[in-house]
């Protein structure tokens, strides 16, 4: 584990610095717009105001002037609560704080009113009504850090919160299905981390399930959302990565399940079946903060976290009704239904006639023998596919197959490292490695030689860069999931601007 924890830090590092030097212009709903205007306390508009926009995390800042009309524009503003500082000479300074903002919103501040006064004269504004989302007309929905924080997830999977959204309608996996998550009238949904498109191109479902303790917060776009949001027709499920702040913050965490604590199932007890196996457990740390002194004016930030996920299953009794030996031959004259009553009846379409247990003139008679078919209407492909099927190894009203699986353990882990660079107001460096490194080795199907799967890791790299407050460029380079049941082959790597 320290070997290969080892590599993925060296490799993460050597390949930021690759992103950097090559990235290019392009879109991603990483950044956010924050607008607003400046007045005098009579209402007129004021040019040539200074207006500050300070990160109460980080302690950054980012400068603009008001132009003619009395308007500011703060462009590819990353998520964070910030405060706005409005300053001018013969004016009281202004100041607004706990203004939010979330990747991809066009965010508007109230209009700032400048007091005549001097300038250590500070006008703090507070207690105004919240603002309200006026510059798009998209049916958005924004799970903030505290609710992830603290919001329960049984699945770990940022994307689950996606279901506290009005007309959002959540599944869960049953056999042969996976869990999904939509709206109400339908549509694809698309999955996106840190405004880039996190999707498994095998299954068309979610790429790389990144647990909650590195979420900073959740976007779901129901509706009426822009053009950059493209490839799918029904929700947009954005995640954003946590980042580091100016002081140092961490956690540890713990979450397990056992079988020993379950009691076993009231069908189980019925039928003689003894408890499965079922261990899992989630565990892992997050640290974050500033590469220097922390409270002071930093402008290098960093955040990791990492999760493992050891998993042991096994022991579950699995129940299925597979040919006999004489159905293998054709002969179902001893078959019988899923009441255990006697059924031969098997129609042959070349008469015309009808078989049931009222008239068995169209029944297959071979021999005399109700239910049996004469050998040169077998069909021998039909016969060879047969023979792949297990055969019987017990008996039962409508079963005839048993097979308890396997004990398996396996181990699941997700590293993620962020770093953040802002060297001045114009100037800013980002990128992120996330992985989900998990076993790759067969995990066995309810069916020995028919489903079982291989579970493959998933990565992604992610830099983003700005160097003018009107542009903003990024990268991606990541190896997506193969589809389930396929065996690992190399692939090469896929590298997406945005």
């Amino acid at each position: 584990m320290i070997r290969r924890f080892r590599a993925i830090t060296w490799t993460t590092f050597n390949v930021m610095a690759f992103l950097w030097l090559c990235s290019a212009p392009g879109l991603a709903q990483t950044t956010a717009t924050v607008v607003g205007t400046v007045k005098d306390a009579q209402g007129g508009v004021i040019p040539g105001a200074t207006v500050t926009l300070l990160s109460e995390a980080r302690g950054t800042s980012l400068d603009v002037v008001t132009t003619t009309a009395g308007d500011f524009v703060f462009s590819n503003v990353i998520g964070d609560t910030y405060t706005v500082k409005v300053s001018m000479d013969g004016f009281k300074t202004s100041e607004r704080k706990g203004i939010a903002v979330s990747p991809g919103d066009r965010v508007v501040v109230p209009a700032v009113t400048l007091e005549v006064g001097t300038l250590a004269e500070t006008v703090l504004v507070s207690g105004e009504a919240p603002m309200i989302q006026s510059q798009t007309g998209d049916r958005s929905f924004t799970v903030a850090k505290a609710q992830v924080e603290n919001l329960p997830n049984s699945g770990r999977n940022f994307a689950s919160f996606a279901a506290l959204v009005p007309g959002v309608v959540a599944t869960v996996a049953t056999a042969g299905t996976n869990a999904t998550i939509t709206r109400l009238g339908g549509g694809t949904t698309n999955y996106l981390l840190d405004g880039v498109t996190n999707v498994d191109p095998g299954g068309n479902g979610q790429g790389i399930q990144l647990n909650m303790d590195a979420i900073a917060e959740v976007k779901v776009l129901a509706s009426a959302y822009q053009a950059e949001y493209g490839r799918s027709n029904g929700l947009q499920i954005s995640g954003v990565t946590k980042s580091g702040t100016n002081q140092f913050h961490g956690s540890f965490y713990d979450l397990e399940r056992n079988s020993k604590w379950n009691a076993n199932a009231w069908a189980n007890v019925q039928n003689g079946i003894i408890k499965p196996v079922a261990k899992q457990r989630d565990f892992g740390f997050t640290l974050g903060g500033p590469i220097g002194k922390p409270g002071g004016k930093n402008s290098l930030f960093f955040f990791y976290a990492h999760q493992f996920s050891p998993l042991t299953t096994g022991g579950a009794v699995n129940l299925f009704r597979v040919p006999t030996l004489l159905e293998r031959q054709g002969d179902f004259s001893q078959s019988t239904d899923n009441t255990g009553a006697p059924f031969p009846y098997v129609r042959d379409a070349s008469t015309g006639l009808s078989c049931s247990a009222a008239d068995t003139r169209g029944c297959f008679q071979a021999g005399g023998v109700l239910g049996r078919i004469p050998q040169d209407r077998l069909y021998p492909l039909g016969l060879n596919i047969l023979k792949y099927f297990p055969e019987p190894n017990t008996t039962g009203l409508n079963f005839n197959l048993r097979t308890v699986q396997p004990t398996d353990s396996r181990l699941t882990q997700q590293p993620m490292i962020r770093v953040d660079y802002q060297a001045s107001g114009k100037f800013r460096l980002a990128a992120k490695y996330a992985g989900q490194v998990a076993t790759s080795k067969p995990m066995p199907g309810t069916l020995p030689g028919f489903n079982a799967v291989r579970t493959i890791s998933d990565w992604r790299l992610h830099s983003e860069f700005d160097d003018d407050p009107r542009e903003h460029m990024g990268h991606e380079l990541g190896q997506p999931a193969q589809p389930a049941g396929e065996q690992r082959r190399d692939q090469p790597l896929q590298l997406r601007v945005v």
